[in-house]
């Protein structure tokens, strides 16, 4: 054989010695995550006030975004009805060695062999494939805050986002006067812009533009002309939020009214009015009662806010799976009360004397 040939062969043995060790280490890291994954669960309950207990049953919290306070409140709400009804449940991927996707800590969750899983899913092929497999292997699935249509999840839990976006267009006729009355000119047209997370792949959001929009043109008669647009917010990253927000306000024409879908929009959007010295320049309806939010709130930089509630989501959740699994039956939906905060409640929900951020 030539020199060639054999430079050739020997370029293809290194390429495949690489190849297999490339798939070893990334089964090993796949094994090592499952393994920690069942013995921070042990552990959690070995450091229990309570000592060491046997759970009857134990569920899977999946969610895309560990850091968003809405989980947070959401996951006591599912410790305080797991509590009562002896099931365990562990928010997966936090702690972990590395740091996995949902679709991953999904794929973990089935692995493992838990009882439940709850699931923050999202119409994309990839969460409905994940769904119909953990069905496949026994394991039911509820999906939360956003659903997974045509998947064989056995209930959703969140709120109806038609009513949610029917909500948010009353609020939007609420201020289209006092909006329209700072126009100088003869053009009293509300310009109002609802800002998206460009990425969510479902089709939730359209869901609540489409509510919003057929509200006002119901409802809209006698109040001024609403034109309601839209632009996309990448929350991709750790500030890429802010960037995008601030964009919006170096436009010199800003619009009348600021829609927030999203808890980080909400806070973006309060920050860079505040930094810009912006305040007073566009009335701003947020989502999600944080703490950052409701102070802006009590201070009038935001006019409303909506959030859902938590605590019942979270009960919700472990509620329908401990039905299916006693009676393999559940209900499809289980709506979730919202709620609307504004200057005049907002002092309920800061009551307990937070401090100021």
């Amino acid at each position: 054989m030539s020199e060639a040939g054999n430079g050739r062969e020997k370029k293809y043995t290194i390429a495949s010695i690489l190849l297999i060790v490339m798939v070893i280490f990334s089964g090993l890291i796949t094994v090592g995550s499952m393994i920690y994954f069942r013995i921070r669960v042990k552990a959690d309950i070995l450091r229990s006030d309570e000592g060491y207990r046997e759970y009857d049953r134990y569920y899977a919290l999946v969610t895309g975004d560990n850091e968003d306070s809405f989980w947070t409140t959401a996951y006591e709400g599912m410790q305080q009805e797991g509590e009562l009804t002896d099931v365990y449940i562990d928010r997966t991927g936090v702690n972990l060695a590395a740091e996995y996707g949902k679709y991953d800590l999904m794929e973990m969750a089935i692995a493992s062999g838990v009882d439940g899983i709850i699931y923050e899913a999202d119409n994309s092929a990839d969460s409905i494939l994940l769904i119909n497999k953990a069905n496949s292997e026994g394991i039911p699935v509820v999906t939360v805050r956003a659903d997974a249509a045509g998947s064989q999840r056995k209930s959703y839990v969140g709120v109806s986002l038609y009513n949610l976006g029917m909500e948010y267009g009353r609020l939007i006729l609420g201020v289209s006067r006092e909006a329209s009355a700072k126009h100088t000119g003869d053009d009293k047209r509300v310009n109002v812009l609802v800002l998206t997370d460009e990425n969510v792949q479902d089709t939730s959001q359209n869901v609540i533009v489409t509510a919003i929009k057929e509200t006002i043109q119901k409802q809209g008669d006698s109040y001024p002309e609403i034109n309601v647009s839209t632009t996309k917010i990448d929350n991709s990253g750790e500030f890429t939020a802010e960037e995008s927000i601030r964009s919006v306000f170096q436009d010199p024409g800003l619009p009348d009214v600021i829609v927030c879908l999203n808890e980080v929009n909400t806070v973006s959007v309060y920050q860079t009015i505040v930094e810009q010295n912006k305040v007073g320049k566009s009335i701003v309806i947020g989502y999600y009662d944080s703490e950052t939010i409701l102070r802006a709130v009590e201070k009038q930089i935001i006019y409303a806010t909506i959030t859902i509630d938590t605590q019942q989501l979270g009960h919700d959740c472990v509620d329908a799976l401990n039905e299916y699994i006693k009676y393999k039956r559940v209900s499809e939906y289980y709506g979730v009360d919202y709620k609307i905060i504004n200057r005049d409640n907002v002092g309920d929900y800061l009551e307990g004397g937070a401090e100021d951020e």
